[in-house]
This record gives C-alpha cells, structure tokens and sequence, in this order.
C-alpha cells in the first residue's frame, strides 16, 4: 500500500489538485493543521514546511510511523469516525478517505467540529462511477468497472462532497473539479488500482486487453476528482 500511495503521490494530477488546495487555503505560519487519514504525510509535510503546526491523523499503524518522521509534524492514530477535537484547527485536510469510511456524514461531522471560528476545511475525493477506459470491449469494461466500484464503500463520494459540507451548515463552498486524463496504460495503472493487476483481482482477459489496447495506443482513461473548500 505504502508503495501505491507513493505513486499516486509524484502523479501529476494528484500534485496538481493539492497544489490547488494549498494555493486557495493560504496557510499561514503558526496555524494548526489536521491532515485526516494522512497516510505515509506527503501533505502533513508540505504544511509544515509552510511553518504550521501539523497534526497527522490515520488508523494505520505504519502511516503514523512515517508521518511521525516528518520534521514538525505530530503523527496520532485515531479513528476519524470518534475523532474528537472540537475547534482544535485552522485548517482541516482530508484527501481520498471519506470513499473508505463507513460513514461518511459522521466524518464529515467531526471534521467540522473540528475547525475553528473563522478556520477553512479542504475535501478532495475520487467519484468512481465516472471512471470510464476506452480501447477495450465496451462489456467487458463495463463488467469490471461495475465489480470493481463493488469494492468501494462510497464510490461516487467525490461529487457528494458538496453537499455534505452544505448540510453541516456551511453557506460558501468552493467547488473545483478536475478530470484526469491518460493515454498510456502504465501511467493510468500508477493512480487506478483497477488497472494494476498487482493490486485488483480481475479476470486475465481484462488486463490483457488493457496491454492490446495500449500497444495499439488506443487506450484512453478518463476520472473525475473533486476538491470543496469550505470556510467556518
């Protein structure tokens, strides 16, 4: 997983969406920051590095160990479906995790407990049910996509996160919403797990008309990603 989530880390879509995210929420030295579901802290760092206190939050084990590592970052273990901390920060970052959770508005909730009067909250996600690939069967890309959206719990998360924010009172949410686009297999295959067969269960035919398609260079992949930033 730490390998997967280094991948996604250099992509460049993904560099391009935080880069937003941290361009419209100005942190400014000495806020407090919660990274939320941090993972390995590739964020945790880059608020740190803008001289703000950081606190990493995840459930993993091994992704608190390698956020602690980050100069000026604290790492914590928690749950974010307990979290409690209630205007404890200025700015709340939570990046592809509320798809994970099994409830989602409960996250939402504590998340927004958790910023401050006059603080900022920055949820960016996937919306899985628009991942579309071209170059393959159309059956059989619509069979595999299906079983695959199976294995998330909240596939279509990233278009809902809009709303989400609106009915925990938030009157001003900023939509910003990217589609990430690739040509080539291998660079698709670093960011979705449905095409990495290291990663995703899926019948042999699948991948090997993902490679035929690829070789012919007809491959095409196509994912929405949402970012909402709200103001407390």
């Amino acid at each position: 997983m730490r390998d997967y989530l280094a991948r996604v880390s250099r992509h460049a879509m993904v560099k391009k969406i935080r880069d937003q995210g941290l361009d419209l929420l100005e942190v400014s030295r000495d806020e407090r920051v919660l990274d939320a579901g941090c993972g390995p802290g590739d964020m945790a760092a880059r608020f740190a590095a803008l001289g703000a206190h950081v606190t990493a939050l995840d459930s993993d084990p091994a992704m608190v160990e390698a956020a602690g590592e980050i100069p000026g970052v604290t790492a914590q273990r928690g749950d974010l479906a307990t979290f409690d901390s209630p205007a404890a920060f200025d700015v709340v970052w939570a990046e592809r995790v509320l798809q994970h959770v099994p409830d989602p508005d409960r996250v939402v909730g504590n998340l927004v407990r958790a910023t401050a009067p006059g603080g900022r909250i920055c949820l960016v996600d996937v919306d899985w049910s628009g991942l579309v690939v071209d170059g393959v069967d159309d059956e059989l890309a619509d069979r595999v996509l299906g079983v695959f959206r199976t294995l998330v719990p909240n596939p279509s998360m990233g278009r809902t996160l809009r709303r989400r924010l609106v009915r925990q009172g938030f009157r001003t949410v900023e939509v910003t919403a990217f589609l990430g686009v690739s040509t080539e297999l291998a660079d698709a295959a670093a960011v979705i797990p449905v095409l990495d067969e290291r990663l995703i269960p899926a019948p042999g035919a699948w991948f090997s008309a993902l490679r035929d398609a690829d070789e012919r260079g007809e491959f095409l992949m196509a994912l929405p990603v949402y970012l909402v930033l709200g103001a407390a």
